[in-house]
């Protein structure tokens, strides 16, 4: 029998906490307000090649620069380094074509896609 009390009332406790845990933690961050993300987009926004850099919700770092018919990929591993640098909770890079978000080749809403990479 003080077994089984025990074991119920450790049960208790565990949801108990649980609970707290789970209403005290408040609302995730959004990535685009992350204090590293911020940094590591302002660094990337200097880069001469990048027209404009978002961070999506769904932590996605996307960066429009001009066709020059060239895959970007390595582009995009470069971005990731930056992003390393500077502990950004950032893992993925998009880079997109300028000016081809309404091209009916697009990819998403973002543009048409020139390289990307995934930063783990």
């Amino acid at each position: 029998m003080k077994i089984r009390h025990f074991k119920n009332l450790t049960v208790k406790l565990l949801l108990a906490q649980l609970l707290y845990l789970t209403y005290s933690c408040g609302e995730a961050v959004k990535p685009s307000d992350d204090p590293n993300n911020k940094i590591a987009l302002e660094e990337i926004k200097k880069e001469p090649k990048i027209k404009e850099a978002i961070i999506t919700d769904a932590n996605v770092l996307y960066v429009t620069v001009e066709d020059d018919k060239t895959n970007r990929d390595g582009y995009a591993q470069y971005l990731c380094e930056i992003l390393k640098e500077h502990k950004a909770s950032s893992s993925w890079v998009k880079v997109v074509k300028a000016n081809s978000i309404n091209d009916e080749n697009s990819d998403n809403v973002y543009g048409i896609l020139l390289g990307e990479s995934n930063c783990n």
